[in-house]
């Protein structure tokens, strides 16, 4: 007869996801902040940079911690749907602040943006910045502009796909590094 005390099952996966869609969601909108201060302040895309390169760290940390949580029990195909299911969740809330501010704070963003790349092109004196500038003229003049619905949904569309890819190359580190002795000594120290 077993001493050892039943372990719980698992928590579902939607609330494992929606937990760390919080902390993902964060990062997201750090990320996008960054993004926008590049525009005024260069120096910033150094820290847009290594925010990015911090994400498949950030997910590493998530999916181990819910891996160890559940004493070790969970598959490849269950890790990495939480991986997926949590960047799904955590770009909700910044595709809305993006699609706030975009709509109503800085509505001329994305003009004001390609009417600089066209500047900075022509400002390169060359016959390819040339022939870069008139393409954007071209496709400013004959295409609407991406209205602020269509980035928000982009932009969850775009963190689907990253996170999809980054789950799918840490999930197996997750299970490769976190043994279940490993786990046991760090879920009684929480």
């Amino acid at each position: 007869m077993s001493t050892l005390p039943p372990t719980p099952p698992p928590r579902a996966i939607t609330a494992r996801a929606a937990e760390n869609g919080l902390i993902i969601s964060g990062c997201i909108c750090l990320l996008l902040f960054l993004c926008g201060l590049t525009s005024v302040f260069s120096p910033a895309s150094l820290l847009l940079w290594a925010g990015s390169l911090a994400m498949p760290v950030v997910i590493y940390r998530i999916l181990a911690r819910s891996y160890c949580r559940a004493h070790c029990s969970l598959g490849f195909a269950e890790l990495w749907a939480e991986g997926i299911a949590s960047f799904f969740l955590g770009s909700l809330v910044p595709a809305m602040v993006t699609y706030l501010l975009l709509r109503f704070a800085f509505p001329d963003f994305v003009p004001d943006q390609i009417d600089r790349t066209i500047e900075a092109f022509k400002a390169l004196g060359t016959p390819e910045g040339d022939q870069w500038a008139q393409t954007l003229i071209d496709i400013r003049t004959k295409a609407p502009m991406p209205t602020a619905a269509d980035i928000a949904a982009n932009l969850i569309s775009f963190n689907i796909v990253v996170g999809t890819a980054l789950s799918l190359l840490v999930t197996p580190l997750v299970k490769l590094r976190n043994r279940c002795d490993k786990c046991a000594n760090e879920n009684k120290n929480n």
